[in-house]
């Protein structure tokens, strides 16, 4: 089942939001009976379309990213590969009809743009980061141009080294042959 949850006061920190909407699927009646729970990540400055120009419907692209997910993929982007990530070193992973482009996680940075999280994954191995930052003040207001200190910069977190991203072997799949247009992206807390 799918159920929209989150508030601003969560997206103060991604990573803690993550770990308690990963956390509630597990205890949930209807949670999966391997725990094999997803989470479609939105960070506050995403909205999904009510229209499309996608090749793919919605259930689709979720379909597919299901399937790359149990593969053994750790995370699905809905969104092209970064430009700095290296073209050699990814490899065609398409799934049930739709374009992926699967890369190690040391070739493509963390963003918080739209992506699918197997919620197992995101608890075994980067949860722990993420409880670790509401005590450890090398991890809180990580983004120095924030004013709050509760704030905390999962992606800058992810860039920087504080978070073991960079050096990890987890498999990341971007959209392939386009971006998945289902989502429109407008700043609300910057200039």
């Amino acid at each position: 089942p799918f159920q929209a949850m989150g508030s601003a006061e969560e997206n103060l920190h991604p990573g803690l939001a993550i770990s308690r909407f990963c956390r509630m699927a597990e205890a949930s009646e209807q949670s999966h009976p391997n725990g094999e729970n997803l989470l479609l990540f939105l960070e506050k400055d995403w909205t999904v379309r009510t229209q499309n120009e996608s090749k793919h419907s919605l259930e689709e692209i979720f379909f597919s990213a299901n399937a790359l997910l149990q593969r053994g993929v750790d995370v699905v982007r809905l969104k092209r590969p970064f430009k700095e990530t290296d073209q050699a070193e990814m490899w065609d992973c398409p799934a049930y009809g739709v374009h992926w482009k699967c890369a190690g996680s040391h070739q493509q940075r963390w963003s918080n743009q739209p992506m699918i999280i197997r919620c197992d994954w995101y608890l075994r191995y980067l949860e722990p980061f993420a409880l670790l930052s509401i005590v450890d003040p090398i991890m809180r207001a990580c983004n120095r141009e924030f004013d709050d200190p509760n704030y905390c910069d999962w992606e800058a977190a992810m860039q920087d080294g504080r978070v073991a991203w960079t050096n990890s072997q987890w498999v990341v799949a971007s959209a392939g042959e386009q971006n998945h247009i289902y989502f429109d992206h407008e700043e609300v807390d910057g200039d």
